[in-house]
This record gives structure tokens, sequence and C-alpha cells, in this order.
């Protein structure tokens, strides 16, 4: 396990507000959704033995929920988080030991954590299960059988399974047995928009469920339909409707609105957000206070520029300062989003070459005017 800490050398940033904390001095224009006294959106969800204080969880994204990006969605309310996606193999073999064990890299804070794989066949999934016991790390093992990529489906991996859910569903029952860990399963509906393609997702949700999964989240996409269109949140209804198990929807989450539209309109456990809360980790408090109050503060500049660089700060700490740099040059990008001179904010971000250039991006566009 490795121990990461973040010092902020940068004065004026704002220290970032727990989910529940008071809101002070509060901007004139908030968000204010019609929402009923009945709407209990944000509450407590089990997933087997692990009892999670709310239904918001961080979804695994390749590249980019690593340790530095887990503790930010924390912070902001996430309940949940799970590790980037990887192969049994990622986890074994050489690619772990050239990045210097990050990918299982986490901290006392770090948790509840799911250790999400992505297996293909018994033998190496056994085998990353068992490190993943030795190393302590894990709170659950989550098997993706959802990833649509051309790379992950083309080698029978991910989405692929929905077209035989026969060979997904021993997998489960593997994971179960040994890991002796929650084992959450994630899924799309179907590998294509089929009415048969469609039934054998369900058919794959269910015998994973009778397999031993604690919980099952759905992409409200098709395999084919990748991440194109409207996710159809019809289906999280029904399979949340009919699975004895939590079922957490994801797809089309990018707003605290998405969100609690999603929650409200299937009735589904919880919510998995992916990429609506890259570059923007603050989207869980304000789904939190959207629930509570009806209402929820736009983040601050500072609290915007506070985010970037901590985000920042412990990808040094994990990564050293030259890959740190690299990546958050790579991210950071996405901290613009809604910034007076964003396109101008994303090339200096993307040509930073040094902690003082990345500060003097923060004072340039990441301050108030005036």
């Amino acid at each position: 396990v490795i121990a990461v800490s973040f010092v902020i050398r940068v004065s004026g940033f704002v220290i970032l507000r727990p989910p529940g904390a008071a809101l002070a001095a509060a901007p004139s224009t908030c968000y204010s959704p019609v929402m009923s006294d009945e709407d209990h959106l944000i509450h407590p969800v089990a997933l087997g033995p692990l009892a999670l204080g709310r239904n918001l969880v961080l979804a695994a994204m390749h590249n980019r929920t690593h340790l530095a990006f887990r503790l930010l969605a924390r912070r902001f309310g996430a309940a949940l988080a799970h590790t980037e996606m990887a192969t049994p193999e990622d986890l074994l073999g050489a690619y772990v030991r050239r990045k210097g064990g990050d990918l299982l890299a986490s901290t006392p804070e770090d948790r509840p954590l799911a250790v999400q794989i992505l297996p293909e066949t018994a033998g190496p999934l056994a085998e990353a299960i068992a490190l993943v016991r030795e190393r302590g790390v894990a709170d659950a093992i989550d098997l993706n059988f959802a990833c649509p990529s051309k790379r992950v489906a083309g080698s029978g991996r991910g989405a692929s399974v929905l077209q035989e859910p026969e060979k997904a569903v021993p997998l489960v029952e593997l994971a179960v047995r040994t890991s002796r860990l929650p084992v959450t399963v994630k899924l799309r509906y179907g590998w294509t928009d089929s009415a048969d393609h469609r039934e054998r997702g369900l058919e794959l949700a269910r015998g994973a469920v009778a397999a031993g999964a604690a919980a099952v989240t759905l992409h409200a996409r098709s395999a084919k339909q990748a991440y194109h269109g409207m996710a159809d949140w019809r289906v999280i209804r029904e399979w949340a409707e009919l699975l004895p198990v939590p079922v957490f929807g994801s797809g089309d989450l990018r707003t605290p609105e998405a969100v609690a539209a999603m929650l409200r309109e299937t009735r589904c456990a919880g919510a998995s957000l992916a990429r609506g809360a890259v570059g923007a980790p603050w989207i869980f408090r304000q789904v939190i206070e959207l629930a509570q109050t009806g209402t929820y503060v736009p983040v601050t500049l500072e609290e915007r520029a506070g985010a970037f660089m901590q985000h920042y700060e412990g990808l040094v700490a994990q990564h050293g300062p030259g890959v740190g740099l690299r990546m958050i040059c790579q991210i950071g990008r996405m901290y613009t989003r809604g910034l007076r001179g964003a396109a101008a904010a994303r090339v200096a971000i993307q040509e930073a070459r040094s902690r003082e250039d990345l500060e003097r991006v923060v004072d340039r566009w990441f301050k108030p005017e005036g």
C-alpha cells in the first residue's frame, strides 16, 4: 500500500467542503428543479456485507480513476470508488512492475475500494484475485462485462460476453468463491439493441446474481452503441424491478440534474458516475445538495483551482514530478469546462512544463476577473 499525502503549496485555495456541511456565501444563481418531499434519492445501500453510507459511486475508468482522483471524488461525497479497469494479466504481469504497482496503490482514506477486473479465463482471474486478497486493498471485486472498445471486446473480454452469457457466469462464481469479498458486475443491456440481445443481457445479469453477485451496474446502452446516442434509462428501471440485488444506473450522468433524474425515474439503488465526474469531482457534492435541499451551489473558481492542484499534487506524490506533470497535462483540460477562455486554458495546460506553468494557468484562468 502506498501512502500518499497532498500538500498544497499555492496559497488561497479553498478547503474542499465535505458533503452535508453548511452552505456559506452561496452564489446568487443556484439550480432548482422541482422535487417532491417523497423523493429520497440519496440513501445508504449494501453490497452484501459491505455497507455504503450513500448510493453514489465513482466508476472505473482507464487512465482516470487512479488514486489521486479517487481521493478527490471521496472528499466530495463518493461513497465507493473503483480502481482503473485492469485485466488479470495487467495485475499480475510486467505492466504493474513497470508502473510501480500503481493499479493497486491505495491509502487508508481510499476505502471502501472496489478493484475492477476484466476477465477472460478462470486461471488468471483466480491468480489476480489471490494477489488482491494478499495486498489487502480491496473491499469488493467488480467484474467488467461492459467495456465495448474494439481492443477489449475483440479479445473476447468485456461486452463481448453478452453474446455468450454462459461464459461469464462461471467467472462470477469463481470470483465469489475465491475472493471472500462482495463481487459485483458491470454490464451493458445487450450486444446490440435487438430484443434477443437484450434478453441475453438480462440472462447474464440473472446468472451473475444466481452465482452470488452482490450488485449489478448497468450502463444503459448496447455494446454496439458504445458511448453514442442516448442511454435508455428505462432498462435500468426494468432491471431494478426484476433483479433481487441493488442495481446501479450508469449512462449520461454528466450533471447533478441528470443523476437526480435517473435515480427518480428508474428507482434503482444508486448511481455510478464516470465521465461526468472527470474534471468535475464536485458533482458528487452537488447531487447530495440537490437531493437534500432542491438546489445546489455551482462550483466556485477557487474550488475548481483547489481540486485541479490537488489532483496534480496527488499524481506527483504517487508517480513523481515528471510523470505527474504529463498526466495532469492530459487530464487537466477537463477542469476548464465552463471557464471563460476555456480553449486558451486547455492549450496552456497541455503546454505546461513545470509546476510554475500550472500555477500561472491557475492565476490567469481560475481566478475571478478584476
